[in-house]
């Protein structure tokens, strides 16, 4: 071992040297860094915060003379705010400074008093709401007990999606709170839609070159950090240089071929939900039950002729995308959003179409809301006809299309080299035209067996299935939110796990909407499932709904939660996931004998033990 430099006269270079004698070079890296990380009050590296290790100073880093502690707390709903948490650690540590990465589900909010610099990564949950691991942080830093914070440094990284009005509303609570109590902004808030990868990676490295004293011009102006849906022309997604074979992204989908395609609904049915199956084999892919697919849509080609018409532009004009030159027709086939119109949108085009009703539009929140709901942007240059559109502006004024995402319906330990979607058909008409979603039309209509789609993994974390397999689940979906239980039955039953599995299951009728009936009919009689409850809602005069079975077995499912179980809901956030979840406080409220405040407080502890855990839309 090489000598040591001048050490303090209280140390013995010998031994010290002595005390690390074997040791391997990672493991006197990982040690300078845990002494290093002492020294600077960051403490040993613990199991809680793993990040906090891998952020050591590397052995061949100059360390600063006194460095501060930096802590990263995150608010994720699915898991992507925790990527971006870790990335902002991993880039900490190239840079010499010793990170702390903080889930806020775990965070003491009183801690915030003794932060020095912290950056934060939150997602808002629907219209304006935080992800259930912020909600104690978020209500603290709002209420009368959060402490001013002069000595605290921050930024934020709000991840959010522009097809809500409250688009990264908790960012901005967030951002604003902390500039309240008194904490001075190290960068303004990046505010990130649905693809948030190049403006994380931008503001990720502005506000670290801020914080390890890099020259303020190393850092972009905050309009450059934020995403282009917020502050102009939208922008393509980053080409991914070097991708290894299995990680496929929105830049590197894999093409699926459908094996299967099947509808699930009898005849006479109100519904048209598909049954797909989809080839994975060569992929190399892996998903756990729980985790999403996304699949890359296509534009209808009527809808595409029908926005070519009332923007009377020619389908053959070249645009320029992210560098590539194509016809507006193909762009807006498959670059661009046609079928949903979002507030950003309106803004940009309200630029080249003066109208003061599209300006009072977009100053009045309440009319703004009803008139986005169910019009595509057809209606839009319907609407607000302009001389001032050239195809170019066209294609930089609309939204790029987004992926969407379907929770995965099938286990790979059951089905391997495939993955099966529930997708239930999306028809209607709204303001005198027929309209249609833009990938579940595709995936119903437009895709045979043999075509391809493309496709990518999107993981949620928050949605799993216990890591103890004796552990018991409750699972409550309506319509297509049986999806993710018909993958995590599967999984249970080829795991052999001893927990026991109860689906409780609605839709409007039994005869046309018990969607996979004979296969849940199986698993109760093999004893995959140990309780099936159904709730027909349109089979009778009053109408039955899954909370309602909930109510009627109130002692079992109370009996089930005090035993440890997990609860699983999944479907429509509006007409389920709020009804559902007032029905179990409901529960626990009178089979525990509780008041209706600590009863809720009871279903709050299971949501932050994440014992309670929702896939809602």
């Amino acid at each position: 071992m090489p000598a040591l430099p001048i050490l303090p006269p209280t140390l013995d270079e010998a031994a010290l040297q002595q005390l690390t004698a074997g040791l391997t070079s990672q493991q006197l890296v990982w040690l300078s860094g845990y002494l290093y990380g002492q020294a600077a009050g960051a403490g040993a590296p613990s199991a809680a915060a793993p990040v906090a290790a891998a952020a050591a100073v590397p052995a061949a880093a100059e360390a600063p003379a006194a460095a501060e502690k930096l802590t990263i707390l995150y608010g994720s709903h699915t898991g992507n705010g925790k990527k971006i948490a870790q990335q902002a650690a991993a880039a900490a540590q190239r840079r010499g400074l010793v990170a702390e990465v903080r889930d806020m589900n775990d965070y003491p909010p009183r801690q915030l008093a003794q932060e020095q610099n912290l950056l934060v990564v939150v997602s808002t949950h629907g219209e304006g709401e935080p992800p259930i691991s912020a909600e104690e942080l978020h209500q603290f830093i709002g209420g009368a007990r959060a402490p001013k914070l002069p000595k605290l440094k921050y930024s934020v990284f709000a991840l959010g999606d522009t097809s809500y009005l409250h688009f990264c509303q908790t960012g901005k609570d967030f951002d604003e709170r902390l500039a309240a109590l008194g904490a001075t902004r190290l960068l303004a808030r990046a505010d990130a839609d649905v693809d948030y990868h190049a403006a994380a990676d931008q503001w990720v490295e502005a506000v670290l070159d801020l914080i390890a004293g890099a020259p303020a011009a190393a850092a972009p102006a905050a309009a450059e950090v934020a995403p282009a849906a917020a502050v102009g022309a939208p922008r393509e997604a980053a080409v991914v240089a070097e991708i290894a074979p299995a990680h496929y992204t929105n830049a590197n989908p894999w093409p699926a071929k459908v094996l299967e395609s099947i509808q699930l609904n009898g005849r006479g049915s109100d519904k048209e939900t598909y049954h797909i199956e989809l080839d994975l084999a060569g992929a190399n892919l892996a998903y756990a039950p729980g985790d999403a697919l996304a699949v890359r849509p296509l534009n209808h080609h009527p809808l595409v002729e029908e926005v070519l018409q009332a923007a009377r532009l020619s389908d053959s004009a070249p645009v320029l995308l992210g560098g590539e030159s194509l016809p507006l027709a193909a762009a807006l086939a498959s670059r661009r959003e046609l079928t949903v119109l979002t507030r950003d949108v309106l803004e940009r085009y309200a630029a080249l179409a003066p109208h003061a009703e599209l300006h009072g539009l977009l100053a009045d929140t309440a009319r703004l809301q009803p008139y986005l709901y169910g019009r595509d942007v057809a209606d839009l240059l319907l609407d607000f006809p302009t001389d001032q559109l050239t195809p170019q502006a066209l294609a930089d004024t609309l939204r790029p299309l987004p992926t969407r995402a379907y929770s995965i319906a099938s286990s790979l330990l059951a089905h391997p080299d495939e993955v099966h979607l529930t997708v239930g058909a999306v028809r209607y008409e709204a303001h005198g035209r027929q309209k249609q979603g833009v990938c579940s039309s595709l995936l119903a209509d437009r895709v045979a067996v043999g075509d391809e789609v493309r496709v990518f993994v999107e993981h949620n974390e928050y949605f799993k299935l216990p890591t103890n397999v004796g552990t018991d689940i409750i699972m409550v979906g309506a319509g297509t939110g049986i999806a993710p239980f018909r993958a995590f039955v599967e999984e249970r039953v080829e795991l052999g796990a001893p927990g026991r599995n109860w689906l409780l299951f609605g839709n409007p009728h039994f005869t046309t909407d018990f969607l996979y009936q004979a296969e849940w009919q199986q698993h109760l009689k093999r004893g995959g499932l140990a309780r099936l409850d159904v709730a027909f809602s349109r089979d009778q005069a009053e109408k039955v709904y899954v909370q309602d079975r909930l109510l009627e077995r109130s002692r079992d499912v109370f009996g089930w939660l005090e035993n440890g179980a997990h609860f699983y809901v999944c479907g429509d956030k509006n007409r389920l996931g709020h009804a559902v979840q007032a029905a179990l406080v409901q529960v626990v409220q009178k089979e525990a004998g509780l008041s209706a405040e600590d009863a809720a407080a009871y279903v709050k502890n299971l949501r932050k033990q994440r014992r309670y855990l929702e896939d809602v839309y």
